[in-house]
């Protein structure tokens, strides 16, 4: 132990020294460390931080190995037998004379808080038994066995439920107090026991376990009159594997310049058909209703001549009756997709008659001068976008009466499987 002349530094330490109540530091009970032999005023025993740093290395080295003993085989200090946590306590309790740091006393600690753990479960090991549950299972076997042979959980000796060798030792238990008698080592018993007859498994759950349990038995348990259907199952349908070679075949198509035009000259030809058909309708309209209409007639029958036969006062067809094929809502569609493209071209007029009705009628051929853009005056676009649904389609054709639809009905080729380009090539 390192001193020092100073009579100031010898103070501060008597100053530090713990009071008369303060020992809960020193830990013993032996004769090798009683209170009455421990000098508070020797300077060794209370802090000191000039304490050599080998000496506080060898403290810690024997702390942490007492600490690495316990931690990699607990089993074998946790044996009834085994003396190994009075070893480790004792030999901490010496290494302990020697600290005088914190660092050092925080180990110490670390190292009892271990040993005390271990201690109480040695502890408990030694009260409950062997087994870690705290259940002796010899124990508990010989009693269940003394149940199943003698009968237990059934106060008439005379009861249905027991057997013949059950009702001879339960009423031989009943005679004499269960605590001083050793059914073992009766001799009645001994005989039956040597005899080899069976357990009765049953009579222990019957009277033992179900009498125990709280819980309620489900419906896999029940015996009663409940008739429960097996559900049938279902067999998934499997579809055959796909195998190429079973694929239908098919020519791809060829793709040509000629080819493509032809699809585009489709769009021309139809719209110039249209166009055609208009000033046809235009004409054999306006004939008619010259004939019909003379001196006589009101300007009422008039109008009604020219609304039954579909020509505006514009002298125009109806776009309605034009479009409209009462005989397929898509073609009508298309009858309008057509309509928009001459109108787009300048071929076909739209106007409206004094009540607010779009008319049609085909527009002369632009000269040479007028199709010069930098000579002719811009005509005036608009643009609207047409809704027409199948219910709507379906009002037009009952209230304007058509049967017969203006432009030709178009037949439609049906096709069995998509050609090279998809389902619309």
């Amino acid at each position: 132990m390192q001193t020092h002349g100073h009579s100031s530094s010898a103070s501060k330490r008597r100053h530090a020294s713990p009071s008369a109540g303060s020992f809960s530091r020193l830990r013993t009970s032996g004769p090798d460390r009683e209170m009455g032999n421990i000098d508070l005023e020797d300077p060794s025993n209370v802090y000191d931080p000039d304490q050599p740093i080998e000496q506080r290395r060898q403290i810690q080295q024997g702390l942490r190995e007492l600490s690495r003993k316990l931690a990699d085989d607990p089993d074998e200090y946790l044996k009834a037998t085994s003396a190994g946590l009075r070893t480790v306590l004792q030999t901490s309790n010496r290494i302990n004379q020697d600290i005088r740091q914190t660092t050092e006393a925080a180990i110490d600690s670390r190292l009892l808080v271990t040993v005390a753990d271990m201690s109480y479960r040695k502890t408990m090991r030694l009260m409950q038994g062997s087994t870690a549950n705290g259940l002796d299972i010899d124990d508990f076997l010989t009693h269940a066995i003394r149940f199943m042979r003698h009968g237990s959980g059934i106060a008439d000796d005379d009861s249905s439920a027991l057997s013949a060798t059950q009702r001879h030792r339960h009423s031989a238990a009943s005679r004499r107090i269960m605590a001083d008698s050793d059914d073992d080592e009766d001799g009645s018993d001994s005989g039956a026991e040597e005899s080899g007859d069976m357990l009765n498994w049953e009579h222990l759950g019957r009277y033992a376990a179900l009498p125990c349990s709280g819980r309620g038995p489900a419906a896999g348990f029940l015996l009663g009159p409940i008739h429960v259907e097996k559900k049938a199952r279902k067999i998934a349908k499997r579809s055959a594997p796909l195998r190429p070679n079973m694929l239908p075949e098919t020519r791809p198509e060829v793709l040509d310049t000629n080819a493509l035009a032809k699809v585009d000259n489709d769009l021309t030809v139809i719209c110039a058909m249209i166009l055609q058909q208009l000033g046809k309708a235009q004409g054999e309209i306006q004939d008619e209703l010259e004939n019909l209409m003379v001196e006589e007639n009101t300007d009422e029958e008039n109008v009604r001549l020219m609304h039954a036969y579909g020509l505006r006062s514009t002298g125009g067809v109806d776009l309605m009756r034009f479009v409209v094929n009462p005989h397929s809502y898509a073609q009508t569609v298309e009858n309008m997709f057509y309509v928009s493209f001459l109108i787009r071209d300048g071929k076909v007029s739209v106007e409206f008659d004094d009540d607010g009705i779009p008319s049609l009628s085909p527009t002369a051929p632009f000269s040479a001068q007028d199709q010069d853009p930098g000579s002719r005056s811009a005509d005036a676009r608009h643009q609207a976008i047409f809704t027409l649904d199948k219910h709507t389609w379906r009002d037009i054709v009952e209230t304007l009466g058509i049967r017969q639809p203006m432009i030709p009905h178009r037949t439609s080729v049906a096709s069995e499987a998509p050609g090279a380009q998809g389902w619309y090539s």
